[in-house]
């Protein structure tokens, strides 16, 4: 795995499902953490940590 320098994200967003964080990886966002755990009922939950390191201003997907 290639190494991120962080210093040169423009923007960091952080994503609630894998199915949304792939339309950011598809646009070149790059993944830079995951975090799981339990919501308040006890139910699984991961979150998607990702940042723009690209050139120009960030691109969001189209939903």
């Amino acid at each position: 795995m290639t190494a991120v320098d962080l210093t040169k994200a423009k923007e960091v967003i952080d994503r609630p499902n894998a199915n949304e964080a792939n339309r950011f990886l598809k646009l070149g966002w790059t993944l830079i953490n995951t975090a799981s755990g339990k919501d308040e009922q006890g139910y699984p939950i991961t979150t998607y940590s990702l940042a723009w390191c690209g050139e120009g201003e960030p691109k969001n997907p189209s939903y």
